[in-house]
């Protein structure tokens, strides 16, 4: 008589413990996809909250607010590529500290040129006199693009509430 040693499993036991993982797995899945969004959103958040940081001593600076050349129309790719190099080689920021995750994956599976929103988030223009931000109170310093995370448009004001731009 050939004695075994009980030291592996069955195959029955293999497919019940498959089975129950498939089971936990199917479970999970609809909690997963919720997490993406908001994950995105407090990656939004935390990049508001960088250029909020960032940009605080400019809105004390003598010199004011940072001021685009006058030969940079607002709203071009111009202007938006001046707000990177601006902030990268005064303030410290990087170019991601621009971009909102959710915009972003959202341009990588569309055919769409890339070159239409170098930045995700509009900053305010305000006039060159010291102080200027933190006397509008209620003005918003960087606008995110668009109502990407369903509650409107992310916006942080001069006291680094993130907010909803009021509507």
């Amino acid at each position: 008589m050939v004695n075994y040693k009980k030291n592996a499993f069955t195959l029955v036991e293999l497919l019940v413990v498959i089975f129950i993982l498939g089971l936990l797995f199917s479970l999970a899945l609809p909690a997963a996809k919720n997490f993406f969004p908001k994950a995105d959103k407090v990656v939004c958040i935390s990049h508001l909250r960088n250029l909020w940081i960032a940009f605080s001593p400019c809105a004390s600076d003598p010199t004011g607010w940072p001021q685009l050349p006058k030969e940079i129309k607002i709203g071009s790719l111009e202007e938006q590529k001046w707000w990177i190099d601006f902030s990268e080689n005064y303030l410290g920021l990087d170019k991601k500290n621009w971009i909102c995750p959710t915009i972003a994956r959202g341009a990588r599976g569309s055919k769409k040129n890339d070159t239409e929103f170098l930045i995700n988030y509009l900053p305010t223009l305000f006039d060159p006199a010291p102080g200027t931000p933190n006397r509008w109170p209620a003005m918003p310093w960087f606008i995110e693009v668009g109502n990407m995370h369903g509650e409107g448009n992310l916006s942080i004001r001069c006291d680094g509430t993130v907010m909803p731009l009021a509507r």
